[in-house]
């Protein structure tokens, strides 16, 4: 069996290296899933990274957890908010239209409210589902963390 050994002098750029170290330490097998704090530092110690700048670099990432889990409630508010809207529209134009037929009236205005409404729904949803960036999200976004504090 040969064994290819890399060059000493070979150089890996940082997204190289968290690539390699990520595929390493998932696949080493007494480690598990998660690695505790004493582990970290020792690692960190190999790499010559000073604990000081562990503890920048945590608190960093504690404050970036943070934003995903208010973007992640956001996300979830968001949806719940189309949901309830969703069912008003749908309960509304389900009295609408039988009343509509009920009154045996030439022109079906039912399905104007129906279509018009259902436009907005349709914007609504398109808000929602895929626009994750801009000044209305952000605005929608700080109006929720400001009710959020509130409570």
């Amino acid at each position: 069996m040969n064994v290819v050994k890399q060059s000493s002098t070979h150089s890996y750029s940082q997204e190289d290296v968290r690539e390699i170290l990520d595929i390493a330490l998932a696949k080493h097998a007494h480690i598990g899933t998660e690695l505790s704090y004493d582990q970290l530092l020792e690692i960190a110690q190999e790499l010559s990274i000073t604990p000081d700048l562990i503890e920048s670099a945590q608190s960093q990432w504690l404050d970036r957890q943070k934003v995903i889990q208010k973007n992640r409630a956001f996300e979830a508010y968001r949806r719940s908010k189309l949901q309830e809207r969703f069912t008003r529209y749908a309960i509304v134009n389900a009295c609408l239209i039988p009343l509509n037929l009920l009154t045996g009236f030439g022109i079906p205005w039912s399905l104007y409210v129906l279509i018009s409404w259902g436009m907005v729904r349709g914007v609504d949803t398109w808000r929602v589902l895929f626009q994750r960036q801009g000044y209305a999200y952000d605005r929608a976004f700080q109006k929720w963390e400001y009710q959020q504090q509130k409570m």
